[in-house]
């Protein structure tokens, strides 16, 4: 099955400075990119969250989002950060 098509699965989230509507709305951004870029040799992507259509209505434009590939437990998974000034979010997830 094509990585495009698969489940993503978020495995450890750590945030400093962010609320929960846009810890919820990050984390779809970051599924979304995780399975964007999965489908592509890209070990690494940046991504400027204003860029995406829905980001200003939900205070979530502004923010840079660093996608990385990393290999663990026999599997793919990947590391995303998003930063916006004093607020940061981490995220390790993987699809399935």
């Amino acid at each position: 099955m094509s990585n495009r098509f698969k489940r993503a699965v978020i495995d450890d989230v750590t945030s400093r400075n962010i609320d929960a509507s846009q810890q919820d709305y990050l984390l779809d951004l970051f599924e979304s990119a995780m399975k964007s870029v999965a489908t592509t040799l890209v070990r690494e992507a940046k991504f400027d969250t204003s860029d995406f259509a829905t980001a200003q209505m939900r205070d979530c434009d502004g923010f840079v989002l660093h996608v990385s590939r990393v290999r663990t437990d026999s599997r793919t998974g990947w590391i995303g950060v998003f930063q916006r000034g004093e607020q940061h979010l981490d995220v390790v997830g993987h699809l399935e």
